[in-house]
């Protein structure tokens, strides 16, 4: 007797990401990067897999990203640009987005806790943060979501949308995992609100030891965020 299948109804076997990937993602995490659920249900539970997805202002780190990192959990889709050319206007972020994984779906359980009024998700950082963030994960941390300090000389890492708890937890961990100094920074928002951000220490041992770490996964055109250069036909920043 012959059983015909439908291929559609075979929930896709679990499969783990490459630890590349793994790790990068992470770092996404604590930065612009998101896990959505395509559909949910009426109490706003995710129904299906999760998709990763980000919109980034450097098209040099999303094509990277797109290209290197992620290209075993996306398609062939191109990153996406935002305006489209096509309008005539200069595209100033560029986004892409992977396959729906169940992979992604089990992160998503760990970074993200459902308003049951609003019916939406907000993302956290995790309480196990320090055995998920490697030196891989803190460089895609600082590309995307680091900038140098010229004031300060050094890393500040915009962490406005997590708590003040939350902000000390990677502190600690920045501590713990890389033996890294930094403390928060109070920002007020436009709307008045009080947000906290990163702030590494300027000692020269610390950012000598947050350089040596990160560098070998910065791409060049991100390593003015380490306040060191590269030189190019398009860019001769001086080297630090």
């Amino acid at each position: 007797m012959i059983v015909e299948v439908d291929l559609k109804k075979i929930i896709n076997p679990f499969v783990p990401l490459p630890e590349i990937t793994k790790e990068a993602l992470i770092g996404e995490l604590l930065g612009d990067g998101h896990l959505r659920g395509t559909h949910k249900d009426e109490k706003g539970y995710i129904k299906g897999n999760c998709h990763f997805g980000i919109t980034l202002k450097s098209y040099d780190y999303a094509f990277y990203l797109w290209k290197e990192i992620y290209s075993s959990i996306c398609t062939n889709t191109p990153i996406r640009p935002w305006p489209n050319p096509k309008t005539g206007k200069t595209p100033s972020q560029y986004s892409f987005s992977s396959k729906s994984l169940i992979s992604l779906t089990e992160i998503h359980k760990q970074w993200y806790i459902l308003n049951e009024e609003t019916k939406n998700f907000t993302k956290i950082v995790p309480l196990n943060i320090s055995e998920l963030l490697t030196p891989r994960g803190l460089a895609h941390w600082i590309m995307g979501d680091g900038y140098w300090d010229t004031d300060g000389k050094t890393v500040v890492i915009c962490t406005d949308n997590f708590t003040e708890i939350e902000v000390e937890l990677l502190i600690k961990t920045l501590k713990d995992n890389f033996y890294l100094l930094a403390t928060k920074k109070r920002r007020i928002k436009v709307n008045k609100e009080v947000c906290w951000r990163i702030r590494l220490s300027g000692k020269s041992e610390n950012i000598t030891t947050l350089r040596t770490l990160i560098k070998p996964y910065f791409i060049p055109s991100m390593y003015y965020k380490l306040n060191i250069g590269y030189d190019c036909l398009t860019d001769n920043r001086k080297i630090d």
